[in-house]
């Protein structure tokens, strides 16, 4: 097979991101309506409506200056250059690879949104002037995220170039499972969703509230500016899935060389990759509830919490003795952080039912580490009767017979809380760093043998546990407390003394089962009003 010149590989860089963006919208789009059971639009959709914007006429608004007829042009142009700067095809660094670090990729990104927004204001129109400062409004929120997960990549690597830092995790793949690079990714792609309008509030395409962010900036635009604009719509997006893949999460499956077979091969992984990542929007965009307008900061601030939390994660985690991956310690890991991002979860949630599904996903996430610790031979086979006892009754029977009970009292699904959201999410984050803090000097066993990384991020579990029952005087969520800390417990014992006999997990179980007959009796035979919900209401019934 030949060899491409290194400046030949950069160009095919730019040309396959700016080839296959629109495909991976329009993808994104055509699974969304199956999922949704509509029709939905074509795949290659966004490739029609591009060229037919391309040959339609420019019809420019009164007030429109140079600065409005510009601004397409300027922010595609800025989107077709980042694609120079990251690793998009090959693992080594190309001609203009070193040029510019993350916080020069974030300022072409920022350059190209900039530039939208001004023409907005020039454009005149009300309608356009509403999005463009919400966008710059919410937008704010997303720069010291990008802040922080810079640091979490200058104290890992020393340096924040994105070539060298997926090189360090090619070389030492334990920096993947890492909690704090774990908080980092969770981080970014939440900045992600935002930055591509997928956070879940109303629709991405609609025209109501969050129409008037993304849709809303650009409505004065017509023919060929309005093409490059949806054109460098997708661009971005590719561009924000190909560095959150090929940097921070997967940096494997590029060319090491230049032989062109390496590198046609580089391009349908990328393009794998990016399918995984959009799977992973259309699941988040189809599942959870819409989310009003107002709560958009709310989203923001917690994608940066998490950042801060990954930075002192990263300062205070001990010195690990796992040096080398393991299936037993990445599944320890990944599973101990995806129940900590669910507690979050369920402190920010004022939905109970939005809660016991977060709950249903986490008990699941426990289930799949003791299939794993048994597969690894970490553990007896009686692990996997853990397992699936564990999907039966707190997967499924547990969130089902609280739905319905719910359901039968006709209870208020919104939960109260005694703090904010944001006070809580505070609180929670401090907890997490006090778990480090403490369990930094101690060393369990042999070193090499257990996942000491997941210990810390267990114990927070724990804490973030009952932190939610003490703010949250509604018994369903204290006893979804209760649940939540079985699980965190769960995960700690398999941590730490994964071969422990089978009757100490099913006693817990026992435990958590009896808890739950407790909650059955309080409420389905105590609670005849629906106030009585509230444990301060259930305290009157006493003596």
């Amino acid at each position: 097979m030949p060899t491409l010149p290194d400046w030949a590989i950069q160009v095919l860089q730019v040309v396959v991101i700016l080839a296959v963006a629109p495909l991976i919208t329009g993808i994104i789009a055509r699974v969304e309506a199956v999922i949704q059971q509509r029709k939905g639009p074509r795949i290659l959709q966004p490739y029609f409506d591009i060229f037919k914007l391309l040959q339609k006429e420019t019809v420019l608004p009164e007030p429109a200056g140079p600065v409005f007829r510009a601004a397409p042009y300027v922010s595609f142009a800025a989107y077709a250059t980042v694609p120079l700067l990251i690793p998009v095809l090959t693992t080594f660094g190309l001609p203009l690879g070193y040029m510019a670090d993350f916080f020069g990729v974030g300022l072409i990104l920022a350059l190209a949104s900039w530039v939208v927004s001004i023409a907005a204001v020039d454009s005149g129109s009300p309608y356009a002037q509403l999005g463009s400062s919400r966008l710059r409004s919410f937008g704010a929120f997303n720069e010291p995220t990008v802040i922080f997960v810079t640091f979490v990549l200058a104290l890992t690597t020393h340096t924040d170039l994105p070539y060298a830092f997926g090189a360090t995790i090619r070389s030492a793949t334990v920096e993947v499972i890492r909690p704090s690079h774990l908080l980092m990714i969770a981080a970014f792609f939440m900045m992600v969703l935002n930055e591509t309008g997928r956070i879940p509030v109303e629709n991405h395409g609609g025209t109501l509230e969050f129409g008037q962010i993304e849709e809303g900036r650009v409505a004065e635009h017509s023919g060929p500016g309005l093409a490059f604009l949806r054109w460098g719509s997708s661009v971005k997006q590719f561009l924000l899935f190909t560095i959150l893949m090929n940097v921070l999460v997967s940096p494997w499956g590029m060319a090491q060389s230049g032989h062109l077979d390496a590198v046609l091969m580089a391009i349908g992984l990328l393009f794998c990759k990016a399918l995984l990542v959009g799977a992973a929007v259309v699941v988040i965009e189809s599942s959870f509830a819409k989310l009003r307008l107002y709560k958009i900061p709310e989203f923001t601030v917690a994608s940066f919490m998490f950042a801060v939390l990954a930075v002192v994660i990263f300062l205070f985690e001990p010195a690990y003795g796992d040096l080398h991956l393991t299936v037993f310690g990445a599944a320890s890991t990944i599973t101990a952080v995806i129940v900590l991002l669910l507690e979050y979860g369920l402190l920010r949630s004022q939905d109970v039912w939005e809660q016991l599904r977060l709950y249903a996903l986490g008990s699941a996430v426990v289930a799949a580490l003791a299939f794993a610790t048994a597969a690894t031979g970490h553990g007896d086979s009686s692990l996997y009767a853990l397992g699936a006892v564990t999907i039966g009754l707190k997967a499924l029977l547990f969130p089902l017979g609280i739905r319905f009970i719910l359901r039968r009292l006709d209870a208020e699904p919104r939960v109260p809380t005694s703090i904010g959201v944001a006070s809580s999410i505070l609180l929670a984050i401090v907890l997490s760093c006090f778990a480090f803090i403490v369990l930094r000097p101690i060393h369990i066993g042999a070193e090499a043998a257990l996942p000491l990384s997941a210990l810390p991020i267990a114990v927070a579990g724990v804490l973030v546990a009952f932190l939610l029952m003490v703010l949250r005087p509604y018994a369903p969520s204290q006893l979804l407390g209760f649940l939540v800390l079985e699980n965190a417990v769960t995960v700690a014992s398999l941590v730490i003394a994964p071969g422990l006999p089978i009757i100490l997990a099913l006693l817990l179980l026992f435990d958590v089962l009896v808890g739950v007959l407790v909650f059955v009796v309080l409420v389905q035979y105590l609670a005849v009003e629906r106030t009585a919900v509230r444990t301060d209401v259930l305290n009157r019934l006493t003596g």
